[in-house]
């Protein structure tokens, strides 16, 4: 019942039932192992992460105590997940390591699932290193070995992730849009998902100016939040705060990100806290509330991951445009340069040409115009290998001063 809620994208019920199905189970059911490692992946989606790190104890100690390899394994995967949501220092190294030690265990068992579940890890750890087309790789694979195993809502969830990849990889607009499309067309039967599969269509949408079509399909999308209640999804601000920032609109962006950061706070997460904080900080510097925003990058890079390549990226920009400001040029070239050099190692086109746009202005405050020119040059050439109209069309008109490109 907790696993058909879930196909049905009712995480609360979902929960629920799973919480009632391990409490039934007796302690020493072989049922009760393969139901704690669910139980704990349900709760970190539903942002209850301290519970679910009691139940993933749990969990390990019964697969232990009866020397179940594969139980044991299953949930190794799920703590990695959890540490990884945590932002604990390990990284992604360690969740390099787990891949590399359940995957024979799976294999040897004929376990699609836990292969699946690998291979998920596998792909949230690329996902981390902003690395989105490795990321899509290992969904790819995982969503293969969810159909063997009948998992629907496993390879259903794996699509979303696919579709957020689109968005922020570098999947040129036009075809992004179409495989997102498509994507859509496959998940409807699950509200949860097709809402998170709206918000990414919405941002590549609004990358090429449809700022009235991007905004309808993000109301659709959040009214299915609101009756589906708050998650870790729900809480992500990302793609929807992306469209009101295209669309030149950061109050609004403002306003959608610290709605997300407040629930991510409260649910204790680290790793999209540290994000939001810095997309939060972006919002704020286009409102001219540089202190603000300085303070929030201080957060982000507080919290963020060594491994978090995006947001080591984004914390850098916020901070270096605040120094600027602030008459602090050389130690904010500094940080502008490290963002641009970090972001060299992504394929995140927009986050990179973003990168080089503070750059830009560091460099034009500096009175360096034609470095500066040369670096806007370089930020309009990846918006438009993405496919970024708007953000290309805006460094072309408000920052080139002296010479077009």
């Amino acid at each position: 019942m907790g696993r058909r809620a879930l196909a049905r994208g009712d995480l609360t019920a979902a929960v629920r039932l799973l919480e009632r199905a391990v409490a039934l189970v007796p302690a020493d059911s072989a049922r009760r192992g393969s139901l704690l490692p669910d139980l704990g992946a349900a709760l970190i989606e539903a942002g209850r992460l301290a519970e679910a790190n009691d139940v993933l104890d749990e969990a390990s100690r019964e697969a232990t105590e009866a020397g179940d390899e594969t139980a044991a394994a299953r949930v190794l995967v799920r703590r990695e997940f959890l540490r990884l949501q945590r932002g604990e220092a390990a990284g992604t190294a360690e969740a390099t390591a787990v891949v590399e030690e359940v995957t024979p265990i799976f294999s040897a068992a004929g376990d699609e699932r836990g292969l699946c579940a690998a291979l998920r890890l596998d792909a949230y750890r690329h996902w981390i290193g902003a690395q989105a087309g490795a990321a899509t790789a290992s969904w790819e694979q995982a969503a293969a070995h969810a159909r063997k195993a009948n998992a629907e809502y496993e390879r259903i969830e794996i699509l979303a992730w696919i579709a957020s990849s689109l968005f922020f990889g570098p999947t040129d607009v036009a075809d992004a849009i179409r495989r997102t499309e498509a994507i859509l067309a496959e998940v409807e039967a699950n509200p949860a998902v097709s809402a998170g599969v709206l918000q990414s269509l919405a941002g590549l949408h609004a990358m090429e100016g449809r700022f009235d079509e991007a905004r309808e399909l993000l109301a659709t999308s959040e009214a299915t939040f609101e009756e589906l209640g708050l998650t870790l999804s729900t809480a992500v601000s990302h793609d929807a705060s992306t469209v009101e920032m295209l669309a030149g609109d950061p109050v609004a962006a403002e306003r959608i990100l610290r709605s997300g950061y407040a629930a991510l706070e409260e649910m204790g997460d680290t790793a999209l806290l540290s994000t939001t904080a810095a997309f939060l900080g972006q919002a704020l510097i286009a409102q001219d509330r540089h202190k603000e925003a300085e303070g929030l990058a201080e957060i982000s890079a507080e919290l963020a991951a060594g491994d978090d390549l995006i947001t080591q990226v984004l914390w850098r920009g916020v901070r270096a445009r605040c120094l600027a400001v602030g008459g602090r040029l050389e130690e904010a070239e500094r940080l502008a340069r490290e963002a641009v050099t970090l972001g060299e190692a992504t394929d995140l086109l927009n986050q990179r040409a973003d990168a080089l746009v503070d750059l830009g202005i560091v460099l034009g405050m500096l009175s360096r115009s034609a470095d500066a020119q040369a670096t806007f040059a370089e930020a309009v050439r990846l918006y438009e290998q993405k496919g970024n109209v708007v953000a290309a069309g805006r460094v072309r008109s408000d920052l080139v001063m002296s010479a077009p490109l």
